[in-house]
């Protein structure tokens, strides 16, 4: 009997004590960090990029689960990236940069900039633009970011991106 009452109150507070989700679609994102300008792109600015069509892809962020859509539309981030000054004094050093994607809901990934520019991930890493058809912005209201060639699908999917920022691994460095 006591461990029947113990479970209805365990019940009951996991009930009332549940972690909402917040609002956090979002709608835009800022690439910031060491670069000259910072940039906000916003999903309807994507259209501006060459975009790239992707099928039967998971679009779930989570490696335990996945989510299959027929057809998606995205921006590879790299062309993204490519839109924005770096910050940096020697090209070489670009080696120790890196960019952390950081969402709405405090999650973050890190992706090296070598991993991006000199590796099949980084040909494989979109900024989805439509999902089966329907444009994101009026849809899904979050900025979603695919990894399409790591071993655990989903893993590093992310969504409601909101900012990339442009780190330097190698600050307080002496060459």
């Amino acid at each position: 009997m006591k461990f029947k009452i113990l479970f209805f109150f365990l019940l009951i507070s996991t009930t009332i004590f549940a972690q909402t989700t917040p609002d956090a679609s979002t709608k835009e994102f800022k690439v910031t960090g060491k670069v000259k300008s910072e940039k906000t792109i916003s999903l309807s600015d994507l259209k501006n990029y060459k975009g790239i069509e992707l099928q039967d892809i998971n679009i779930s962020c989570s490696p335990r689960k996945e989510d299959k859509a027929k057809a998606v539309k995205g921006v590879l981030v790299k062309s993204i990236l490519d839109s924005v000054a770096f910050e940096y004094e020697y090209s070489r050093l670009l080696g120790q940069y890196y960019f952390l994607f950081e969402a709405s809901d405090g999650y973050k990934i890190v992706f090296s900039f070598n991993e991006v520019y000199n590796t099949e991930i980084g040909n494989n890493l979109y900024i989805v633009t439509e999902i089966d058809g329907k444009d994101a912005s009026e849809t899904t209201n979050k900025v979603l970011l695919l990894s399409t060639k790591d071993i655990k699908g989903g893993s590093r999917n992310v969504r409601w991106i909101s900012k990339i920022v442009v780190c330097d691994g190698g600050e307080g460095r002496k060459l």
